[in-house]
């Protein structure tokens, strides 16, 4: 009996040594703004869960998101995470850095929310909605095409200045640039097993707003990089900035073809349809127009 309790307790504190060694759980979603050579940084929105994740990337000033989806590996001991896009982090005082700066943690999720990595669509003809998700994985770029009851899985096979083309077994997607000035004025074409599909973006919008009033406030961005998130029941803005601590997400609480009003019940974003918007944090006011 006392060898069975001598064995039992040894198994148990053999446990209880190896759960304190294991590496902690970065599991959640961080932000945070990284440095770049060619626009005022680069907004990150990555969700880690365990050895997978997602990340979301927004060039500042620049339209369009980035979404990559890939593996995470463990590196130093457990004091870094290797993503195998090629980005490094490291493990400071329990959070995560990357290239100095720090990502601060702003939820549990281990996803990214659909509303964020989808594009909303509307077929010219039929009015019929759709949605496509562009992603990279593996260094490989993708289409996933939702339409009607059927779901389309296309890789890029094409892509130069002026079109974008991905394609499946019999069908294909093709992004053919309208204005090489816009960005988001691309035809957006499918042709598949029933015929051809022409569509126009819905969501997300972005646009970019330059603080007019007060003038020279140093408090608060001279600009905001804005997009826009309208889904079936919530609607969202991010106000992106080279300052991750004065980046914000915010949930629409009124709406109208005039005006709507977005708030995380500190922070509040109006906007109208005259191109300007008020930004209101610590009941202070700041006049934003967009470009």
């Amino acid at each position: 009996m006392k060898i069975k309790r001598f064995l039992k307790a040894g198994f148990a504190g053999l446990m209880l040594a190896l759960t304190s060694c294991s590496s902690p759980s970065f599991d959640g979603t961080y932000e945070g703004v990284l440095p770049a050579a060619d626009c005022p940084g680069i907004y990150v929105l990555l969700a880690v869960n365990g050895d997978k994740y997602e990340l979301l990337e927004k060039y500042l000033l620049h339209p369009e998101t980035f979404v990559t989806y890939g593996k995470v590996e463990s590196t130093d001991g457990g004091k870094g995470l290797h993503l195998d896009n090629s980005m490094e982090l490291k493990v400071e005082g329990g959070s995560l850095q990357c290239q100095r700066v720090a990502l601060r943690r702003i939820s549990s999720e281990t996803v990214l929310p659909e509303l964020y990595t989808s594009v909303a669509l509307k077929d010219y003809q039929t009015g019929e909605d759709a949605v496509v998700r562009f992603y990279e994985r593996e260094k490989k770029k993708y289409a996933d095409l939702s339409l009607g009851d059927k779901d389309y899985k296309l890789k890029l096979e094409t892509l130069n200045d002026s079109v974008s083309e991905y394609r499946g077994s019999d069908f294909s997607l093709k992004l053919a640039m309208s204005d090489p000035l816009e960005p988001l004025s691309e035809k957006i074409v499918f042709e598949g097993p029933c015929g051809t599909s022409s569509f126009a973006r819905l969501t997300p919008v972005y646009s970019v707003y330059n603080l007019t009033e007060p003038k020279g406030e140093e408090s608060v961005p001279s600009f905001y990089d804005v997009v826009y998130y309208t889904g079936d029941t919530e609607s969202y803005v991010k106000l992106i900035t080279s300052d991750t601590e004065q980046c914000y997400t915010l949930s629409q609480v009124e709406g109208s073809a005039k005006a709507a009003v977005y708030t995380d019940g500190k922070v509040e974003w109006h906007v109208g349809n005259h191109r300007n918007a008020t930004l209101i944090v610590d009941g202070k006011i700041y006049k934003y127009k967009e470009e």
